[in-house]
């Protein structure tokens, strides 16, 4: 590491006394403007979980079996005694059928030779779901895979949002952003609905993920850039607070309405209600700054001034001297919003190991969840479980991140997540608890890192590329939750312990890259390549 000289050292000091105050704190950091702006916010995060999640209970784990002929007018279980062969009464039947003569034996002893055919139509058990995506479409037996497919397209959609909708928002603003995101998601959400095909189905939740995450991922950079520094960790935990409240909401449809077409309209009214409220929504000041908007800038945080009581003319002027000597320096140094910002000298290796920070975080959070099928016992309250275990674990990470900053919380949650994951094949599996109680540590932990790492890339990267870096973290976060499926299947080709360990490893590893990146707790975020450099360790 160099050493700086006096003069480097006055010049940096100068620096910082100069920005000592944050722009938004001369307006109130945390004021009824911010408050109410917060409020809807929180609608945000509800549609991104719920249709993320949502295909658990589109395509559920339900009996099924081959269709009876419509000319037959038996019962259930007569069919699949006479017609069902007892080692696949799911995707396959018997080619010749003798109903003539059923009788009370030939239900339980049937000895048919007859050679079997794969079935050509399905009837599902409506006992828990009246109707499923998986009925609709059929995709059982040979087109099981299909299910999976439609979750790797609507991740697909996730790639597409955060990096088309990360450029645009750094590019024409965050709020124009929020706004076509959200009419993107509105729209392909009604047709999602009434989707006559598989395919349909599948390209409208791609346009869904695209919609939802270009919502979630904009409001969020905005919402850290209107609030003051000593307030952007609680802000920024309560807002993430959503994701669990989307799939608690989604839980609690599921198992009122047992419909996937009512579940579906159900979680995409928040969507709706976000639509129609657009007209809240502020254009960033520190985007119109950036961009040389300076009485756009004026505006909104004049009008933030007065709604939270802190505006008068010493501040007005205040806010001009500031807002005039940044312009100056936007000009003196010809910021831009140039994604390749993120690989310049000073910040490059922090953009790295931002990347793989999130890529290590979606890699074990999606293991884990993946796991918690395995867990016995009632599928809606496993689900509620897993799901709920994220709010405790995001309230006690705020209290956290307040006091301890953001660099050693997050080190220590990964380190304990891979450390959990690791531990439920090493400790026996009697009595089952232990290995269910593990399941939800590594939860909790993953949770909580998961929480602080999107904090803490928004308060390192400057403001002119924040929503595009954002994007692409978010992007290398889910590239490592499509790869943790195909651990699952190396777990079930060499042994169970392989995945939990490369688990292990990988969280062994972030953790300790974390401790190279700078505290930004209480830090003024940078609106600069410049200023993001100088962020002192």
């Amino acid at each position: 590491m160099t050493i700086l000289n006096d003069a480097e050292k006055k010049g940096q000091t100068d620096h910082k006394d100069e920005k000592e105050e944050d722009l938004m704190d001369l307006v109130g950091g945390d004021g009824p403007w911010q408050r109410w702006l917060f409020l809807v916010i929180l609608l945000c995060p509800i549609p991104d979980a719920s249709h993320n999640m949502s295909m658990s209970f589109f395509a559920p784990n339900i009996d099924y079996w081959c269709a009876q002929p419509p000319n037959i007018n038996i019962s259930i279980e007569q069919w699949k005694a006479v017609a069902l062969p007892a080692e696949d009464q799911h995707c396959s039947r018997y080619k010749f059928i003798n109903i003539s003569d059923i009788h009370e034996e030939s239900l339980y002893h049937n000895v048919s030779n007859s050679p079997t055919i794969s079935c050509d139509s399905w009837e599902y058990d409506d006992s828990i779901y009246t109707s499923t995506v998986l009925g609709k479409f059929n995709l059982v037996c040979d087109r099981e895979w299909l299910i999976s497919m439609s979750k790797s397209i609507f991740i697909a959609g996730y790639f597409v949002s955060n990096i088309i909708f990360g450029y645009l928002s750094d590019k024409i603003g965050r709020r124009p952003v929020i706004v076509l995101s959200d009419v993107i998601a509105v729209i392909a959400a009604l047709t999602c609905a009434f989707s006559t095909s598989y395919f349909m189905f599948v390209v409208c939740r791609f346009f869904i993920a695209a919609g939802v995450l270009g919502v979630d991922n904009t409001v969020f950079v905005l919402l850290m850039e209107i609030i003051g520094p000593k307030h952007r960790s609680a802000y920024g935990m309560i807002g993430q607070c959503g994701w669990a409240v989307g799939c608690a909401i989604l839980i609690i449809l599921a198992w009122y309405l047992r419909d996937w077409f009512w579940i579906h309209l159900a979680i995409t009214l928040p969507s709706i209600i976000l639509l129609s409220s657009w007209w809240l929504f502020p254009e960033s000041p520190r985007w119109l700054l950036t961009h040389g908007k300076t009485d756009e800038a004026l505006k909104v945080l004049s009008r933030a001034g007065k709604r939270n009581g802190m505006y008068s003319n010493a501040t007005e002027a205040k806010i001009k001297e500031i807002v005039s000597k940044f312009s100056k320096d936007q000009e003196s140094k010809k910021s831009s919003s140039n994604i390749l910002q993120l690989f310049k000298p000073g910040l490059w290796q922090r953009t790295l190991i931002i990347f793989f920070l999130w890529a290590v975080n979606g890699f074990i959070y999606y293991g884990i969840s993946y796991n918690t099928n395995d867990l016995a016992g009632d599928q809606f309250l496993n689900f509620a479980i897993c799901g709920l275990i994220e709010i405790p674990a995001q309230v006690i990470t705020l209290f956290i991140i307040q006091s301890k900053g953001r660099r050693n919380p997050l080190a220590v949650s990964l380190a304990a997540a891979g450390v959990a994951c690791l531990l439920v094949y090493i400790i026996p599996k009697d009595p089952s608890w232990i290995s269910a109680a593990l399941i939800l540590a590594g939860k909790f932990c993953v949770t909580a890192s998961f929480c602080i790492v999107y904090i803490f890339t928004a308060e390192i990267f400057p403001t002119t590329v924040r929503n595009a870096g954002l994007g692409l973290a978010s992007v290398s976060g889910q590239m490592g939750s499509l790869a943790s499926p195909f651990m699952r299947e190396l777990g079930k080709t060499r042994h169970p312990l392989v995945p939990h360990i490369v688990y292990g490893v990988l969280a062994a590893a972030g953790s300790g890259l974390v401790l190279l990146l700078p505290e930004t707790n209480n830090c003024i975020v940078p609106d600069t390549l410049q200023e993001a450099t100088e962020i002192n360790r």
